[in-house]
């Protein structure tokens, strides 16, 4: 199998794996993902979707984009640090931790996205 190959089938069990446990450690902190509606997790995976390419070569811009924030606002109302779903922590969350928001985004865009990915597969 070709490095490209494995690193992205393990990027593939990474992702199930937190899909599976609904939690992703990131610097030691726990965000844990709340059960979705089909409505909210279609949107993410839309956006995923346009953003992907851009994403996988580093590319973070879509971050400032108009039309992230209601994708963010779904992924703030769908995951809870500490017990408290992160949109009702508001920013105070990310000014203290902004060393987890690049990795917890792009985390929460392909988990979230994860039951559609059989569906998406074409290879």
């Amino acid at each position: 199998m070709a490095a490209g190959k494995q690193d992205q089938e393990a990027a593939r069990a990474m992702i199930q794996a937190v899909y599976m446990d609904g939690e992703a450690e990131i610097n030691g902190r726990k965000y844990r993902f709340q059960k979705m509606v089909h409505k909210d997790r279609r949107k993410v995976f839309a956006f995923y979707t346009r953003i992907a390419g851009q994403a996988d070569r580093g590319d973070l811009s879509f971050l400032d984009d108009p039309s992230f924030a209601p994708v963010e606002e779904i992924i703030n109302n769908s995951v809870a640090y500490n017990d408290s779903l992160l949109s009702r922590l508001g920013d105070e969350h990310w000014e203290k931790y902004p060393d987890d928001y690049v990795t917890f985004i792009t985390t929460a865009l392909t988990v979230i996205s994860y039951p559609f990915f059989q569906g998406a597969s074409t290879g």
